[in-house]
């Protein structure tokens, strides 16, 4: 897999991709210091991220802003009763953020922040449940924050609990094993909502996908060999036995028993490139060829979809045109095929044309509250413009681990 890191888009495309980026920065600067939430996908986290990035575009400018960021979101979760434990919106996200920042400023001292989350986790995983193959709330989300924290005991020992509870929850469906999503997630599709037959959600954010990369990453790891080896080839039969024959794979949202649900969304929290790239991402570092052939075929189809495909009204991460571009970026970065490549610099061009440059933030505007500003990393305009710039400079999306647009091994 190639490692290096070059952009994609040049010329008069790139000048105007950095310079959206750069008003996003400037705006995102201005708001993060007042905004309340602390998560990763909603708040102060995803701000340090934000930083991290745009200091090392600025020469380091940013470092004081992305201190702050980490502090801040510290002293929420310190005052918060509540202390979800998840990744996404919880202490999982502190602590994966800690250690991340904590690897290129080695100044910030992180054991003992992580040592209270190793434990807050733990706590949660040896739980009676329920547990869900999420990935912003429960057992998938855990598992990224256990790789993030290897080689520390503490990261061993919490990767083979979510191995555990992976193995515990899956159950038999057409085609191999799947994993039902427990009562609490069936609010996810409304509060009366009820799936008497169970419910298997497919896309990235909430579904299997995600629990597939962590069983990957565990038995290439030599972690629970045998186990993993069986619910990877159980989780990979359902996902085959629900692909299309033909073309692009079409992947439902979700299932009500075996009833198939479609979702027109084309993103990465739900449709076919979050799946495809995620599964491809999970095969390969499985290192089973036939799996990972088949998952980059799905992935190729959903790219050549993709060039034919209108843009959405989003331009977020989570589910617009900035996230499925940056899906097919570090697809064509890992891979080298061009079509992921095209795909991609269609998507960035699909999110500039939703600039609208002095409104919102940065330009871009938060679509379903076009008047309500949305500076966040996974929902508003922090994440754009850290797509964007992964498109424009040599500088490689290290954050998007957090996210599942890339997975790999910590030795890696």
């Amino acid at each position: 897999m190639v490692s290096s890191w070059s952009a994609v888009v040049s010329g008069a495309l790139r000048d105007d991709t950095l310079a959206a980026v750069e008003a996003v920065i400037q705006d995102v600067t201005s708001a993060a210091s007042g905004w309340g939430p602390a998560g990763l996908n909603d708040g102060q986290l995803g701000f340090a991220l934000f930083f991290d990035m745009a200091s090392r575009l600025t020469g380091g400018h940013q470092d004081e802003a992305m201190v702050r960021s980490l502090m801040r979101a510290m002293e929420l979760f310190a005052h918060d009763r509540r202390k979800a434990p998840g990744l996404h919106g919880g202490l999982g996200g502190l602590g994966w953020t800690a250690l991340h920042l904590a690897s290129r400023h080695p100044e910030l001292d992180v054991e003992e922040l992580c040592t209270e989350v190793d434990e807050a986790l733990e706590t949660a995983l040896r739980a009676a449940g329920p547990h869900s193959c999420d990935l912003q709330a429960s057992l998938s989300g855990f598992g990224l924050y256990a790789l993030k924290r290897l080689p520390h005991p503490a990261g061993q020992r919490l990767l083979e609990l979510v191995v555990d509870r992976l193995a515990e929850t899956a159950e038999p469906a057409q085609g191999g094993l799947s994993w039902p999503q427990p009562r609490p997630y069936w609010r996810l599709h409304g509060a009366e909502a009820t799936f008497p037959r169970g419910l298997y959600t497919v896309g990235v954010a909430h579904g299997v996908p995600a629990a597939l990369a962590i069983l990957a990453a565990a038995h290439r790891l030599g972690l629970a060999r045998e186990k993993t080896e069986r619910l990877l080839r159980g989780g990979f039969g359902w996902l085959e036995h629900l692909a299309a024959p033909e073309g692009p794979p079409n992947f439902p949202h979700y299932l009500h028993g075996t009833e198939r649900f479609t979702d027109e969304r084309f993103a990465w929290c739900v449709g076919n490139p979050g799946i495809t790239a995620v599964s491809w991402w999970a095969a390969h570092l499985w290192a089973e060829p036939t799996w990972e052939a088949r998952a980059l075929h799905w992935a190729s189809q959903v790219a050549r979809e993709a060039l034919e495909r209108p843009s959405t009204r989003h331009s977020n991460l989570c589910c617009g045109a900035s996230g499925t571009a940056l899906l097919f970026l570090r697809l064509f970065h890992a891979t080298r095929l061009p079509v992921f490549e095209e795909a991609a610099v269609r998507w960035v061009r699909h999110t500039l044309a939703l600039r609208r440059p002095g409104e919102g933030v940065g330009g871009f505007l938060f679509e379903q509250e076009p008047t309500r500003h949305m500076p966040v990393l996974h929902y508003g305009a922090a994440g754009t413009a850290l797509a964007l710039l992964a498109a424009a400079s040599d500088l490689a999306p290290d954050w998007d681990a957090a996210f599942l647009f890339s997975l790999q091994l910590p030795s890696s």
